[in-house]
């Protein structure tokens, strides 16, 4: 039998270098796997609603969610190979890792980014069976097929180039980071004003149409009254008034518009535009009126 020898654990002990190249291979497994997901998700609606929509809630082509799912599995379910049980596994994985999603950027946002109420067998709209099957699906394969094959080309890589990916790549998503959270963090608030502002573009409308409707109608009453031969000049003083009625009805929908230009940045009117089931949960209804406005613009 070996005799243990007191610098055998020194030997076996990793180095902060040791770890610090574990990390930074994690990291690209990270950034690998949500970079597939943005893939995924982009392509997807490019198949159901038939135009490009960038479905990544930073502003780089990746939806985090998914390598953090990818690196749950890949740590969590290391020793499962049976194909059944690291579907079923990796399906309840992905699952509780997009409810705590959703549950998190409620209570941090007041925001709510997907709805799965409609769908079959889903949990308080958070997640539901199809998401179960798919990411089951993609889990397994990636277990199996693709982290053995891309752990092989990492570990090929120089220890410079692993520095230089893993660092500029770690700066960068870091920024992206940065500025998605600032994003986030304000749009609840300024939702808030949007509605305030489009309810009293509303408001100012209605008085208007009421006014110029109430003047055009005037104006034909008495010039009728006077000589019925006037009669088509007397129409056509009232058909421009209701033409100034139809011209105050679309000038409110422009200022609206601008209205929404100048309070969100791009980057939450692009989240608006992605996600279709998006809401505030301290208004319900201004998503779906501002995705209103723009179809009307």
């Amino acid at each position: 039998m070996r005799r243990f020898r007191p610098h055998d654990r020194k030997e076996d002990a990793m180095t902060p270098m040791d770890v610090l190249i574990v990390v930074e291979r994690f990291f690209l497994y990270w950034l690998a796997y949500s970079f597939a997901g943005w893939v995924w998700e982009t392509g997807l609606s490019v198949v159901l609603r038939k135009r490009f929509e960038d479905r990544g809630m930073l502003n780089g082509p990746i939806c985090p969610i998914y390598g953090f799912g990818g690196l749950l599995v890949v740590v969590l379910l290391h020793d499962v190979n049976n194909p059944l049980s690291l579907f079923l596994s990796s399906g309840v994985l992905a699952c509780t890792l997009e409810y705590a999603s959703s549950w998190a950027i409620e209570k941090l946002y007041h925001m709510r980014f997907w709805d799965y109420s409609g769908k079959p067998f889903n949990i308080n709209g958070r997640v539901y069976l199809n998401g179960f099957l798919a990411f089951g699906a993609g889990a397994t394969c990636i277990k199996l097929v693709v982290q053995p094959w891309m752990s092989d080309i990492v570990r090929s890589w120089p220890i410079w180039l692993l520095h230089a990916v893993a660092g500029l790549s770690f700066i960068v998503v870091v920024i992206d980071a940065a500025i998605t959270q600032a994003g986030l963090r304000s749009l609840d608030s300024r939702l808030a004003k949007v509605s305030e502002g489009i309810k009293a573009l509303k408001s100012q409308q209605i008085r208007q149409i009421d006014t110029r409707i109430s003047e055009a109608d005037e104006q034909w009453r008495e010039t009728s009254a006077k000589l019925r031969g006037q009669a088509e000049q007397a129409y056509d003083r009232f058909a421009a008034g209701a033409q100034q009625g139809i011209r105050a009805a679309s000038r409110p929908v422009a200022d609206a518009g601008e209205l929404v230009r100048r309070s969100l940045n791009r980057q939450q009117r692009r989240l608006i535009r992605t996600f279709p089931k998006m809401v505030s949960l301290r208004d319900l209804t201004i998503t779906d009126m501002i995705r209103d406005l723009w179809n009307r613009l």
